[in-house]
């Protein structure tokens, strides 16, 4: 008797909750839980044709953010927009690429900063964060916050550079939204876009990041 019973509910269960709706029901549950890992669902569901590429100064200099020619003043204590990338059509980015599960594959960041000194740029010091933001400005997030001494350590040695794999705990960003670097130097300073003197070619920026398309 009780395994009739149990056949008639299954048959009922089947005719209520067809297999589409049960497979609607499993994604929603799969989108909740994902949402609690903070963006692990975006990343997952992202293409499988990744581009691994390495962004470089001339990729994130944004003149829109200048506040004169080949300048970008930086107040003491405040976080500055120093450099942008704005995301592509049909695109979508990560910071960083590969794992840290393979060293050898992962990305590496440098990052070296210099002022407006006369003659011989000096190299500035202080915080530096790397951010995403949406195309209106109203929602960023903080990817990770490193010091200039941590960034700039050695263009030619990569132990000595951070490790940066990609963010995958953080959501894709989309067509026209931003990759930012944001500074906040331990002394107001005016950073300048090309070095010259004694440092003239030592103002390198090279963050890897993830590219799906």
């Amino acid at each position: 008797m009780r395994k009739i019973k149990w056949l008639l509910l299954t048959i009922l269960s089947l005719l209520l909750f067809p297999v589409l709706g049960l497979q609607d029901i499993f994604s929603n549950l799969g989108g909740i839980l994902g949402g609690l890992g903070g963006g692990q669902a975006a990343a997952k569901s992202a293409p499988a044709n990744v581009f691994k590429k390495v962004l470089s100064h001339t990729d994130w200099w944004d003149t829109a953010l200048e506040s004169g020619s080949g300048l970008i003043d930086c107040k003491a204590g405040v976080y500055t927009t120093i450099g942008r990338f704005k995301i592509p059509p049909q695109q979508t980015y990560h910071f960083g690429f590969g794992s840290p599960a393979y060293p050898d594959n992962q990305g590496y960041a440098y990052l070296a900063l210099y002022d407006d000194t006369a003659t011989n740029s000096v190299q500035e010091h202080g915080s530096v964060r790397l951010v995403q933001r949406n195309a209106n400005g109203t929602v960023q997030l903080v990817i990770a916050e490193f010091r200039t001494e941590q960034l700039a350590g050695d263009v030619a040695d990569r132990n000595k550079q951070i490790a940066l794999p990609e963010q995958v705990q953080f959501p894709l960003v989309g067509e026209d939204s931003y990759l930012e670097i944001h500074f906040k130097p331990d002394a107001a300073d005016i950073l300048v876009k090309t070095a010259i003197g004694t440092a003239a070619g030592k103002d390198i920026w090279n963050l890897p990041v993830s590219c799906y398309q």
